[in-house]
């Protein structure tokens, strides 16, 4: 059972500022295996909000994208320090179409 209903998962480096939050923090590096078995382990633990680092969500993405069909966990992915718009700004530029029918990242 988790300590917290958040959890924050990706490598050591993006995600250790979490933890004085009260989030679970789970971190993923060369010793952790096999990502998609890593992150089902999580998930089976109940977390009602899983936050995933861009590069770690990339390597799940299939994962998530059936955990976005569901309605718990909710899954949120966030830039990590180092990396440049990419799966994270795609998902929320897709919500916000999706809310309010425009492109309001769109670059003219």
């Amino acid at each position: 059972m988790p300590m917290s209903s958040i959890a924050v998962v990706g490598d050591e480096r993006n995600i250790l500022g979490f933890r004085p939050f009260g989030v679970d923090v789970h971190f993923y590096g060369q010793n952790s295996g096999d990502p998609d078995e890593w992150f089902r382990g999580i998930v089976k633990q109940g977390y009602k909000l899983i936050i995933v680092t861009e590069s770690i969500a990339e390597m799940l993405k299939a994962q998530i994208e059936d955990l976005w069909e569901k309605q718990l966990p909710v899954v949120l992915t966030i830039r990590g320090l180092s990396e440049s718009k990419g799966l994270a700004y795609d998902r929320l530029r897709r919500l916000v179409i999706k809310a309010i029918g425009t492109d309001l990242f769109k670059e003219e």
